[in-house]
């Protein structure tokens, strides 16, 4: 899951990914949501200089059958991204050409308005509409 930012001259200036630790099973659906909160700030440290440090915007958040997947490269914004581009899944641009593409297929997608917490993720994502 990548968020990224597109400067003046239309390149991405600043990305953040976070990925999925497992390969996921052949052959079965597997529920994926990704959030990412805009306005979620958080301290990065320098690893070449521990005592240097930023403060970023935006935190990505992906979720794999319900379970909250950790790491990636939380690189983040250096200022609050409001999106403007084109929504794409299952594929990815870099430098100007489209690839990346999913190995696999989407059944469902579906765009929720502002950013979910762990909680809302399941509830109102993940769980059945029967047992809500």
């Amino acid at each position: 899951f990548t968020r990224t930012a597109v400067g003046a001259d239309g390149k991405v200036s600043q990305s953040a990914q976070v990925a999925a630790g497992d390969l996921a099973e052949l052959d079965t659906g597997v529920d994926v949501t990704g959030v990412f909160d805009a306005q979620e700030t958080w301290q990065w440290i320098d690893p070449a200089d521990p005592a240097r440090t930023e403060d970023r915007m935006g935190q990505l958040h992906l979720y794999v059958s319900g379970m909250e997947q950790v790491g990636g490269d939380a690189s983040g914004f250096s200022a609050v991204q409001q999106g403007s581009g084109t929504l794409s899944a299952g594929r990815g641009t870099a430098g100007g050409t489209t690839g990346y593409y999913l190995p696999g297929s989407l059944e469902s997608l579906r765009v929720w308005t502002g950013a979910m917490s762990s909680d809302q993720v399941r509830s109102q994502v993940l769980e059945s509409p029967d047992s809500i």
